[in-house]
């Protein structure tokens, strides 16, 4: 039976608002789909308490804030931002990887001048705060490096075109220059940094007296490193966090940076503060279900299907459980399953569903999660067991391994109130059964 007109116009505004790829800005108009999901019962909002942390703080201060893919991370720290602006503070925001290369290896002295022409930056496309900013970052970053003797040839050709900005990040030879040029300067270039801070703050209190002056660096935790160049990449990180971290404190500015969420796991007692998955069950035997982690994200069906949606697209109630049931707490697993549903119901011209289709969307999503390694299986299968991370060592490998696992949703990162890990609900029968059955692998590993 052939869809009506009307029944492919609603699944096609279905399927167009349950696209996992486009992101949700709490803090504008048409921001109807964002769910709160760290509000009710039995839940920790790390948003409300880096809120508090900074808004009860008598001096500035510096706060590491990461999650995995597809936690929703910039869609929080824009809420953040909302609600320090509410509350009469100014928040300047910068994406870092506009700034630093997502698959290169960090140095302290790139990241300090990124971080300063970031907030430069930000404080321009705010209209500007009157002087001394009128020359901006990248011009005192140029004064700086013939002040204090630093030749790079590059740095004399701005008027033809040379950008700082784009050069350090884009240009391998250009960064080793500089990193090269000012290995032995880095107490230098950090007072100038501080120095160019102070000027901020100065400049924004003539028109900004009230309230704390807060700067998010976001995206930071995308430094990953390509597959050949990710231990490299994890190691660089976790030297400048271990040798380096109280230079990246601004003057009088709270600085919120995103970093890797692994770096949690290389640096006991830094203190990280890492956005969980949605809790759907609880950290019992049984794994109990936890009612409103559910309701949450029933609530986020019902606000992109909306009333009209729901009532002639699920045959019935259990339908939307079983995909939401399936989904691991995770947003953009939940839109994938609804999304290959929606899909499905389109090419067999079916309306309302059948679960035949929600079974069909249910494997194919779980098939994207297939083939599992064998040597992954067993990692999984641990997890599932001890709800730990079950992470072997500290090396950047293992980390590396770990974080792979974590950013593909094999594994889930979860909290209530105590972190505690467990395996995607898709593929936690594919694991036990994988983890039975010892294969021969190579370079004698079991």
């Amino acid at each position: 039976m052939a869809l009506s007109p009307q029944d492919r116009d609603l699944l096609r505004r279905l399927y167009r608002d349950t696209d996992p790829n486009k992101p949700i800005d709490p803090t504008k108009p048409g921001s109807e789909f964002y769910q709160p999901i760290y509000e009710g019962p039995g839940v920790e909002d790390p948003v409300k308490l880096l809120e508090a942390k900074i808004d009860f703080a008598e001096t500035e201060g510096m706060f590491l804030l990461s999650g995995f893919r597809g936690s929703g991370k910039t869609t929080e720290l824009l809420r953040l931002k909302q609600r320090l602006e509410a509350a009469g503070h100014l928040v300047l925001y910068a994406d870092a990887l506009q700034y630093v290369h997502p698959a290169q290896p960090v140095d302290i002295t790139d990241l300090l001048i990124s971080i300063a022409g970031a907030l430069g930056d930000a404080i321009e496309e705010r209209g500007g705060f009157g002087d001394p900013l009128h020359e901006g970052y990248w011009t005192r970053f140029e004064h700086f490096l013939r002040e204090t003797k630093v030749e790079i040839p590059e740095t004399g050709a701005s008027g033809g075109g040379f950008s700082v900005k784009v050069s350090l990040r884009g240009n391998d030879s250009f960064r080793t220059r500089v990193r090269d040029a000012l290995a032995t300067r880095v107490q230098e270039l950090e007072n100038q940094v501080r120095k160019f801070a102070e000027d901020c703050v100065k400049a924004i209190r003539k028109r900004h007296p009230e309230g704390k002056v807060v700067f998010i660096f976001d995206q930071l935790e995308q430094i990953r490193g390509s597959l050949s160049g990710e231990k490299e990449v994890i190691q660089s990180i976790e030297r400048l966090f271990a040798n380096h971290i109280r230079r990246l404190e601004l003057p009088y500015i709270h600085v919120v940076y995103t970093v890797p969420p692994w770096l949690k796991f290389v640096l006991a007692g830094t203190p990280v503060d890492v956005l969980h998955n949605v809790r759907q069950w609880n950290n019992d035997p049984q794994r109990t279900r936890f009612e409103h982690g559910c309701q949450s994200l029933l609530e986020v069906v019902q606000k992109r299907f909306g009333p009209d949606g729901m009532a002639r697209f699920w045959a019935n109630d259990a339908q939307p459980m079983r995909i939401i049931d399936s989904c691991g707490g995770h947003f953009k697993d939940l839109l994938k399953l609804l999304q290959e549903t929606i899909a499905r119901a389109a090419a067999a011209a079916e309306l309302p569903v059948s679960d035949r289709v929600v079974d069909a969307a249910l494997i194919a999503v779980r098939n994207s999660f297939l083939p599992i390694a064998y040597e992954d299986a067993i990692w999984l299968k641990n997890v599932f067991d001890s709800r730990r991370c079950a992470l072997p060592s500290t090396g950047s490998e293992d980390v590396a391994h770990l974080t792979r696992l974590i950013d593909t949703h094999l594994i889930l990162y979860l909290k209530n109130g105590e972190e505690w890990y467990d395996v995607h609900p898709l593929i936690r029968d594919d694991v036990i059964e994988m983890a039975a059955k010892p294969i021969d692998v190579p370079n004698g590993r079991h």
